[in-house]
């Protein structure tokens, strides 16, 4: 069976739609920028391929015949539909509409995408802003389905040939305790020594999980937390209450550290800095929206 097609030139169909809707040939000539003549050939061509009449025409100008209608019924809102998405396309151009979706990890929201979001959507008050948080691997495999626009990550992170990555800025994670361990904070303290404290985490999965593992494979020890906790602001409220170290970024501590319940403990001979990376899809076209909030916010520090 043959898949059915469009028989007519979609710009007879454009004359049919005008004609129509101002019951005038000259009005539909007047709003298309054409001459009469050439809207009545559109028409005319246009019976001659579907094999009917679709106008009677009269002084005052056309009205529908019954084929007409029924040809109007359908023709209406297709045309409404493709009207409104070249205005959404014109407005999304303009950053005055159109929507912006990221997907990341609580951490990278909290430390860096939420300043930024601040400074766009006072710019670009229109655009609406999808926000999703997910684990390292569903952030990765999202942009690979184009469930969202951009991702934001800190490392590490798997890599993937399908994948764009782009440097954007780093952070400095640091370890904190609460009273109950301060004294861990008199000096610098080595790897080795902190693995013999309960240590609190995120899940495993998640990217500041994944980055003090690897710092523990890389002195050859094992990153086993006693305590998981799925947000930062359980990480800190069980620092809080002296149930282990925990890892926050240094611009988190800096906000509880004067409240005299956090404690940041030194480390020898460690980097603790992360790099964070803006991730696209390698085949997948950015929306204006998208494109501009990497370029002029994310890129522009």
């Amino acid at each position: 069976m043959n898949k059915p097609h469009i028989t007519a030139n979609l710009e007879y169909y454009r004359a049919f739609y005008y004609a129509a809707k101002h019951k005038s040939i000259t009005a539909a000539a007047r709003e298309l920028c054409l001459t009469q003549p050439t809207v009545t050939g559109a028409i005319r061509r246009l019976e001659e391929q579907l094999n009917v009449t679709l106008f009677l025409r009269h002084k005052k100008g056309v009205s529908l015949t019954h084929e007409g209608l029924m040809l109007w019924q359908r023709i209406e809102p297709a045309f409404h539909l493709i009207l409104s998405a070249e205005q959404e396309l014109e407005q999304s151009k303009a950053l005055e509409g159109g929507s912006l979706r990221i997907v990341s990890t609580e951490m990278s929201y909290r430390t860096y995408i939420l300043p930024k979001l601040q400074q766009f959507t006072a710019d670009h008050p229109k655009v609406k802003i999808r926000c999703r948080n997910a684990l390292t691997e569903d952030v990765l495999e999202m942009v690979r389905k184009g469930e969202t626009d951009i991702a934001i990550l800190h490392a590490p992170f798997p890599d993937g040939d399908d994948l764009n990555f782009r440097y954007i800025s780093s952070i400095e994670e640091c370890f904190v305790v609460g009273p109950r361990y301060r004294f861990l904070c008199e000096k610098p303290r080595s790897l080795a020594e902190l693995s013999e404290y309960p240590m609190v985490s995120t899940p495993t999965g998640s990217s500041t999980n994944r980055f003090i593992s690897s710092l523990f494979a890389q002195s050859g020890l094992s990153f086993n937390p006693d305590i998981e906790v799925t947000t930062i602001d359980l990480v800190i409220q069980a620092v809080e209450n002296d149930l282990g170290i925990g890892t926050l970024p240094t611009s988190e501590v800096a906000r509880h550290l004067h409240k005299g319940n956090m404690f940041q403990i030194p480390v020898s001979d460690l980097s603790m800095e992360r790099k964070a990376y803006v991730i696209t899809g390698k085949y997948m076209p950015l929306s204006p929206a998208a494109q501009t909030f990497i370029d002029r916010y994310l890129m522009n520090d």
